[in-house]
């Protein structure tokens, strides 16, 4: 994969993540932007906050009993996981 490739492909994947109204809307938007602005080495930091913040949204759709946000949140973490998996951002 060339790295422009990868930066866009994570970037789509981010904007694929629908988060609940208000609380996490900010957050990803400024992921997003970061992954969009950041120099390649950053990458793999990135990758791992997408997996905390998905992973967190998700816990949260599930504590709060909304299963719709939660189909919708782990549809997206699997998706940005298998891709982060796929490009190596998380190989040391």
């Amino acid at each position: 994969m060339t790295q422009h490739y990868i930066v866009g492909q994570f970037s789509v994947l981010l904007e694929d993540v629908q988060p609940p109204a208000g609380e996490w809307l900010a957050a990803v938007r400024e992921l997003r932007r970061e992954v969009e602005s950041c120099p390649l080495s950053m990458l793999p930091r990135l990758a791992r906050n997408a997996i905390g913040l998905t992973d967190l949204m998700c816990w949260s759709a599930l504590e709060q009993g909304d299963l719709d946000s939660f189909r919708g949140c782990a549809k997206s973490a699997a998706a940005l996981g298998e891709f982060i998996d796929t490009a190596g951002l998380l190989q040391e």
